[in-house]
């Protein structure tokens, strides 16, 4: 490769990954997958073969049904397209929870203003009004494309503006002729307050989850000007959320290793997605079928574009350079969608409810030990992205530091670190982790988006730096606070059980999982199965 392009994916260390067999420990929990590629990326909630076909009555994991297959039949799929209003199309899933945090900002803004009002202006301030109103800021926030992701803060802010002006419009006009000059005012200023709010949280929110959490990785397939000319459009383009991890030459693809060094590149570079770029169509056809083998959107920039209207082809413009969508690997939106809805509600009523005792803990940690209240440490998240966990401090303040010295004493297999009597942590420690207290800060994190309520665990990124390439799998999906592996065989030392574990979650996950997995955590917690 010549020197336009300085992120071309290095061969020369390049092996043809083996295939691994199941782990014995791991057996009852995960059975083996014949025809599973080690290198897939994992879709949540889409499993390739029956799950558990051979549990035993006595496995650890037989109280948890786990659905098989949560794909829609695709005759309901499409009598529901059909008859889905045209407008309606535009919403997507992951409007669902910025939507009802718009709406929960409303209604206390609402509330308050009820609360501290007047008899003769509290009447406008009523259930139905209300209603109404978020009715006509959503209509009008969905048309507006409020809640994309790509939209600049001051494209954002402006989107605000009008969606609450149309809705204040439209709230105040079936009142109008009943209501006295003064009422309306006193609608308007209540609006004001809602925009006011709006405003400064999605401010906030700009600081603390910044988009780059956000990003496409993306693999180019192609040495050429083409290449080279999509990769300088995805790095102009201000709205594009993509990110170009590397190339691969048509000279590499077209090697008898090539398909799978493509998957061994895409796993270890958490590629979402594949752009060819290429106008030999061999090499496009290797390289479309490898990707739709581990489950990675296709793209293909074509020789020629026409100006016309590209009626059913999905056709995507990124910096003036067209896209033709070739294959799409659909995952469930609205159940991940509804996932996150929930982790943010019950975080947030949560850390509420839970304050006065969290406030507990923190003195007593003061007292027990100098040093600050809170541990915060990077961890590997969903693609392997770094975030900074928040825990209660359980060790002393120099624990890190002594880590590697304690590595020999390790009681954990693989890329766990676990001693029992661990000198460097303090007296509250041991309670705390007892009763798993010290993981309640991470409600903060799951608030952020950085983890969810359940998920496999993050690891530290020592931890991960050991992982073979399979174990990459378990970051295909956000952390959890808790997870399957923490109910189910939390004191097991093989890290090969986890992984396995990590993988069946996300490859069955659903809901219904998530609210048992739930249930059995206040269970252990009570029960002090901690470590």
């Amino acid at each position: 490769m010549n020197g336009e392009m300085p992120n071309t994916a290095n061969i020369i260390a390049f092996r043809a990954p083996q295939r691994h067999k199941a782990v014995t420990a791991t057996a009852e929990f995960a059975p083996a997958h014949s025809g599973y590629s080690d290198l897939a990326r994992l879709v949540p909630g889409i499993s390739d073969t029956p799950y558990f076909h051979n549990r035993s009555q006595n496995s650890e994991l037989a109280s948890i049904p786990i659905s098989s297959d949560l794909r829609p039949r695709s005759y309901l799929s499409r009598v529901a397209a059909e008859l889905q209003p045209r407008f309606f199309k535009r919403f997507r899933p992951s409007m669902l929870a910025p939507a009802l945090l718009d709406a929960m900002l409303i209604i206390v803004v609402f509330a308050i203003q009820a609360t501290g009002a007047g008899p003769s202006r509290s009447g406008i301030l009523n259930p139905a009004t209300l209603c109404t109103y978020l009715a006509a800021f959503f209509i009008f926030s969905i048309g507006e494309d409020l809640y994309s992701p790509r939209k600049t803060a001051t494209a954002e802010n402006g989107a605000v503006v009008r969606a609450i002006g149309w809705a204040t419009f439209f709230a105040i006009l079936p009142l109008a002729p009943f209501g006295a000059p003064d009422t309306a005012l006193a609608f308007v200023a209540v609006s004001g307050c809602s925009l006011f709010v709006l405003l400064v949280v999605r401010s906030f929110w700009r600081v603390l989850c910044p988009k780059n959490n956000r990003t496409r990785n993306v693999l180019i397939v192609g040495s050429g000007r083409k290449a080279k000319q999509i990769a300088d459009a995805i790095h102009h383009d201000p709205t594009s959320l993509r990110l170009v991890k590397g190339y691969m030459a048509e000279n590499h693809l077209r090697n008898i290793y090539g398909p799978a060094m493509l998957s061994r590149i895409s796993r270890e570079q958490f590629i979402d997605e594949i752009i060819i770029a290429s106008a030999e169509s061999g090499v496009a056809e290797l390289a479309a079928a490898e990707a739709r083998r581990n489950q990675l959107d296709v793209k293909l920039v074509p020789e020629i574009c026409a100006e016309s209207q590209p009626g059913e082809i999905a056709l995507e413009i990124v910096g003036g350079v067209h896209l033709l969508n070739i294959h799409h690997h659909h995952s469930p939106q609205y159940g991940l969608a509804a996932k996150r809805s929930l982790d943010v509600a019950l975080a947030l009523c949560g850390g509420i409810a839970l304050s006065p005792l969290l406030l507990l803990i923190a003195i007593f940690i003061k007292l027990d030990s100098a040093g600050p209240v809170f541990y915060r440490a990077a961890r590997a998240g969903r693609k392997g992205r770094k975030f900074i966990c928040f825990k209660f401090r359980t060790m002393f303040p120099d624990a890190d530091a002594t880590k590697d010295d304690l590595r020999r004493r390790n009681e954990r297999e693989g890329a766990f670190f676990k001693i029992g009597n661990d000198p460097r942590i303090t007296r509250i420690g041991h309670f705390l982790r007892r009763y798993s207290l010290d993981e309640l800060p991470q409600l903060w994190n799951v608030v952020l988006g950085d983890m969810s309520l359940v998920g496999p665990r993050p690891h530290p990124a020592d931890d991960v730096s050991m992982y073979k390439i399979r174990h990459l799998q378990r970051l295909d999906f956000i952390p959890g606070i808790t997870g399957l592996w923490q109910v189910t065989a939390r004191r097991d030392p093989s890290f090969e059980r986890s992984v396995a574990l990590d993988v069946e979650y996300i490859k069955n996950w659903n809901l219904w999982l998530d609210l048992r997995i739930l249930y059995k955590t206040v269970g252990a917690v009570l029960a002090g199965s901690g470590v």
